[in-house]
C-alpha cells in the first residue's frame, strides 16, 4: 500500500503536466485508471518479490508468472521502477535472475516532507466529503487507497482523521443529475424535464439548453436557457421529478445567447437570475471583531480599496453587489455585528425582514 501512494503522487504530477499541456482531459485520464492500477499492483508484487529470501535473484519466468505479463511488459515494468523511482534493478546473468544491487524498497522511498503529507492528509479528508455524488464515484477506490497509504506512511499512528474534522456534507436530492448535465453542457445539446417548485401545485415541464451548474448551500442548480420562454432561468435539481430528465441529441434551432458563467456570477451573491438588475455600491460597518472574520473569510469578495476605514471602534468596507433576498439574508444571519449604511433602500429591506422576524415572537 506504501507503493500505491508514490505511485499515485507520480501519476497525479504526470496527469497534471498533460492536462496543462493540452494532451489530456481530466475525464479521459480517469477512465484510464484502470490501466494505471494494473502497473501499480505488478510494480508491488515485483517490489516485494526482489526484497524476498535475502535478495537473491528471481528469474524472469517466476515475475512473468507472478504479474502474469509477458516479457516485454516485464521489461517495460523494470524500466519505469529504474527510470522513475532509481531502484537498483540489475539482471546477474550467472545466476539467471533480477534483483536489488543494493539494499532498496520502494516503500520508503517517498519524497514527500511531513507537511505535504499532512496536505495530502486534507486533501483525502476533503475529497472523502463528495464520495457519494455520483460524478465522483469512479474515484471512491482511488481516494480509499489513497487515504489506507498515508496512515501507512505514519507507521501505524493514530488515525489523523480524529485530530481532522469536516462539517458533515448531507446528501442532496438532484446530485445524481449533476453527470448527465455536465454531458448536455460539453455536447452542446438540449434537455428536457418536469419541474416543481415549492410553491406550486403540479411540475411543469422544461425544454432547457444548459449553460451551468452550480452547487450553493449544499444544494444544486441548473443555470440554462429556457428554450420556449427565451429567458435564461434558474432550476434546484432537487425539485427534478424523478425519471423526468433526458438529454436530447441536438440543440434547438433557436439562436442561443452566449453565456459568460463568471461574468455573470460576478456581481451576485447565491444562484438567483436578475438580468434586469445592476450591481449597487452597499456600504456595510461592521464592529471590530466582525470586521476580522469579514477581512478573513469574506461571504462577497472585495478590494483592499474597498475597506473605507479600519479602527479600533470600526471596520467599513464598500461592496459591489447586486441586492438580492440572498444579501438580505446574510446580513440578517450577521446580526447586531453589521450595520448597512448605504443605500437607503437595502436598509429598508433589511428592516422589514427583521421586523417580521420579531413580530413571529410578538405576545
Amino acid at each position: 500500500m506504501p507503493l500505491l501512494y508514490q505511485l499515485q503522487a507520480h501519476v497525479s504530477k504526470r496527469f497534471k503536466g498533460l492536462v496543462a499541456s493540452g494532451n489530456l482531459s481530466a475525464r479521459n485520464y480517469f477512465f484510464s485508471m484502470p490501466i494505471v492500477k494494473n502497473r501499480l499492483d505488478r510494480l508491488q508484487k515485483i517490489n516485494d518479490r526482489l526484497n524476498r529470501w535475502g535478495g537473491r535473484p528471481v528469474s524472469r519466468q517466476e515475475l512473468m508468472r507472478l504479474c502474469g505479463v509477458s516479457e516485454r511488459t516485464l521489461k517495460e515494468d523494470l524500466q519505469f521502477m529504474r527510470e522513475e523511482y532509481n531502484a537498483p534493478i540489475v539482471y546477474r546473468r550467472s545466476e539467471g535472475g533480477y534483483c536489488y544491487e543494493t539494499p532498496f524498497d520502494m516503500a520508503i522511498q517517498l519524497p514527500f516532507s511531513n507537511d505535504e503529507l499532512a496536505a495530502l492528509e486534507t486533501a483525502v479528508a476533503t475529497l472523502n466529503q463528495f464520495k457519494e455524488l455520483a460524478m465522483f464515484r469512479d474515484l471512491e477506490g482511488l481516494v480509499d487507497k489513497l487515504e489506507k497509504a498515508v496512515r501507512f506512511r505514519f507507521s501505524g499512528s493514530a488515525d489523523y482523521r480524529q485530530y481532522l474534522h469536516f462539517e458533515s456534507v448531507p446528501y442532496s436530492r438532484g446530485s445524481e443529475y449533476v453527470a448527465l448535465l455536465l454531458q448536455a453542457i460539453r455536447n452542446k445539446t438540449m434537455v428536457t424535464f418536469s419541474h416543481q417548485k415549492f410553491d406550486a401545485p403540479a411540475p411543469s415541464p422544461h425544454r432547457v439548453v444548459p449553460y451551468l451548474v452550480k452547487e450553493h448551500r449544499n444544494r444544486w442548480y441548473l443555470v440554462g436557457y429556457q428554450v420556449d420562454y427565451g429567458l435564461l432561468r434558474v432550476f434546484g435539481l432537487d425539485r427534478i421529478v424523478a425519471g423526468s430528465l433526458v438529454v436530447t441529441e441536438t440543440a434547438p434551432d433557436t439562436v442561443i445567447p452566449n453565456f459568460d458563467a463568471d461574468g455573470y456570477f460576478r456581481h451576485s451573491l447565491g444562484v438567483a437570475v436578475y438580468e434586469d438588475k445592476e450591481p449597487e455600491a452597499v456600504v456595510l460597518s461592521f464592529s471590530p471583531q466582525q470586521g476580522r472574520y469579514f477581512r478573513a473569510q469574506p461571504f462577497f469578495p472585495f478590494t483592499e480599496d474597498d475597506v473605507l476605514c479600519d479602527t479600533e471602534s470600526e471596520c467599513r468596507i464598500r461592496l459591489r453587489i447586486i441586492i438580492n433576498k440572498e444579501l438580505v439574508y446574510e446580513l440578517a444571519r450577521l446580526g447586531p455585528t453589521v450595520k448597512v449604511l448605504s443605500p437607503p433602500h437595502l436598509v429598508v429591506q433589511l428592516k422589514t425582514y427583521l421586523q417580521q422576524s420579531l413580530q413571529q415572537y410578538a405576545e
